[in-house]
């Protein structure tokens, strides 16, 4: 069977689990749908109409002008905007978006094994229970970010097997952690943990110190390069505004894969079953296996640990541990663990006899896999018709059959205006209080912006409304410490500025209107140019290389 061969298979499995959505024509709508969708249909109308905006927010989130994709995998969302005008309503793009997690899932780790000499016939039932897994379905079934970190991961562990064969792959290692950067920061950050062990051991088994240490420094500066937009965006906010992180879960032991995550384990059924016999065959085997399997044994199983309540995780949250607050859920090392899960199992499969036997179980395994994949969509999609869009800070603004009727709609802003969510992930606070954020935003965002009429005109936000009589008003805008407000062509500042940074500015007594704009500093535009650049010359050298070929 030729290699493309295999590839077709992961295509039309990726092709069948979402022909029931198909099928019964309704979707699934999981609780971060609308924060990405938002983000989504702001970077598409920005390439629709040919007016970006890199920082703020002016199509999506109901053009507030707030600040979400310049640090939240900016490129990834051009790329998901370009997917959203491509697809034409909700619907379309939900179909199109999980059948392409599915497939990059699955062929990225069919890549990753195959790169790693496991017979094509293991890593190719592999890919397909790995396309099941929870770590993949996440996205499908709650739309959670998560998944399209891990459906690339495999790829990005390439280098891994180079520097077990005593390469260290420069270019690749900093491609891949600037591609997750760009994608997801929390799963760059365990791509970039799951490097360290490899890397010191490679380094160990060098003869010199002095080039292993060269060859990082090397590949620090291309990342850095590549991925200069996304810390250049932090630094830049953070050092003027203090932002609304996502929340603290303070009770993160809650949501361990041992307890209120066990759905995790659930996907496949038969994951539970094949982690416990890969385990006993794993003692069983060890003094068969390679030094790199056992080295990924012990590296899976910390995340493993990791995504558990052994950890203390309420405890470290109480106590104020730097950084803990940032992973909010531990079943997120699971996805990692999911990765090297099947690459340890695939590769201590290659070392165990009668493998004929061990093939047969994994296709048996995979196959059931499949099925159970299937039921589990079509029953997520049979609650589509009774189930209520309305949740805790979710607001469906027109009856329920017509908010589920604007999904399909080609007006991709009628759904995002149908139903709203008060997200305040990323807004400025300049004073504490007692008001939770996300009701401030359902205050001065949500019900205050119906009075107001929101267009873009020539690059800025314009906002416009009459007013009965002179005196000041709330506008339902967010302001940065670089966002400028205009009245006409001369600058105006805010009276005040609310919790969230809504201003309070002066009105006259009829039509007024205002524009908003983002004005960084010079530098910014020079830098953004510069890691454009970057990524332009990287794609013109891939291309290069795969045409010599």
């Amino acid at each position: 069977m030729k290699r493309w061969h295999y590839y077709l298979v992961l295509t039309l499995i990726a092709g069948l689990f979402v022909m029931p959505q198909l099928v019964t024509h309704k979707l699934i709508l999981g609780a971060d749908a609308l924060f990405h969708y938002n983000r989504f249909y702001e970077t598409a109308e920005q390439i629709r109409t040919g007016t970006f905006s890199y920082f703020i927010s002016i199509f999506g989130f109901q053009q507030s002008g707030r600040i979400v994709n310049a640090i939240y995998g900016p490129i990834f969302s051009y790329l998901q905007g370009v997917l959203v005008l491509i697809a034409g309503s909700w619907f379309k793009y939900q179909v199109i978006s999980n059948f392409f997690v599915y497939l990059i899932a699955g062929c990225s780790l069919f890549k990753l094994l195959s790169y790693a000499k496991v017979r094509e016939s293991t890593a190719l039932w592999s890919a397909i229970m790995f396309m099941t897994t929870y770590s993949i379905n996440y996205w499908v079934l709650n739309q959670g970010f998560t998944s399209w970190g891990t459906s690339l991961m495999p790829l990005c562990l390439l280098p891994i097997i180079d520097m077990k064969n005593q390469r260290f792959p420069i270019l690749k290692v900093a491609v891949s952690i600037a591609v997750m950067t760009q994608i997801h920061m929390l799963t760059a950050v365990m791509v970039s943990l799951i490097y360290l062990p490899f890397f010191i051991d490679y380094g160990i088994r060098q003869a010199s110190w002095s080039k292993t240490v060269k060859d990082f420094l090397k590949s620090l500066v291309l990342y850095a390069g590549l991925s200069s937009n996304v810390w250049l965006s932090f630094f830049l906010i953070n050092s003027g505004d203090r932002l609304k992180m996502p929340f603290t879960n303070q009770q993160m032991s809650e949501k361990a894969i041992d307890l209120g995550g066990s759905y995790w384990l659930q996907y496949p059924k038969f994951l539970w079953l094949l982690l416990v016999a890969s385990f006993l065959l794993c003692i069983f085997y060890w003094h068969r296996l390679e030094r790199f399997t056992k080295q990924v044994v012990i590296i899976s199983g910390l995340f493993f640990v990791l995504s558990t309540s052994i950890v203390p995780w309420n405890w470290l949250i109480a106590h104020h541990v730097p950084f803990v607050s940032l992973v909010q859920f531990p079943f997120r090392f699971f996805a990692p663990f999911t990765v090297l899960f099947f690459l340890f199992t695939a590769l201590m499969f290659e070392h165990l006899p009668r493998k004929k036997g061990v093939l047969f179980l994994l296709g048996t395994i995979s196959l059931i896999s499949i099925g159970q994949n299937l039921q589990v969509l079509i029953q997520e999609l049979q609650r589509w018709d009774n189930q209520s869009l309305a949740a805790k800070h979710v607001f469906v603004r027109v009856p329920e059959a017509q908010a589920r009727t604007s999904f399909f709609a080609a007006d991709l802003d009628l759904a995002l205006r149908s139903v709203e969510k008060s997200s305040p992930d990323y807004l400025p606070i300049y004073h504490d209080n007692n008001e939770n954020k996300y009701v401030s935003y359902e205050k001065q965002i949500l019900a205050e912006r119906k009075d107001f009429s929101k267009t873009v005109k020539h690059g800025r936000l314009q906002v416009s409304w009459t007013a009965q009589k002179p005196g000041t008003t709330l506008v339902p805008v967010i302001v940065y410490q670089n966002t400028r407000l205009y009245a006409g062509n001369q600058e105006i500042q805010p009276q005040a500025l609310s919790d969230i940074g809504t201003p309070t500015i002066k009105q006259l007594a009829g039509k007024n209107t205002i524009q908003l704009r983002y004005v960084p500093p010079v530098y910014v535009a020079w830098l953004l140019f510069g890691c454009g650049i970057g990524w332009l010359l990287l794609f013109i050298w891939i291309g290069y290389r795969f045409f010599r070929k």
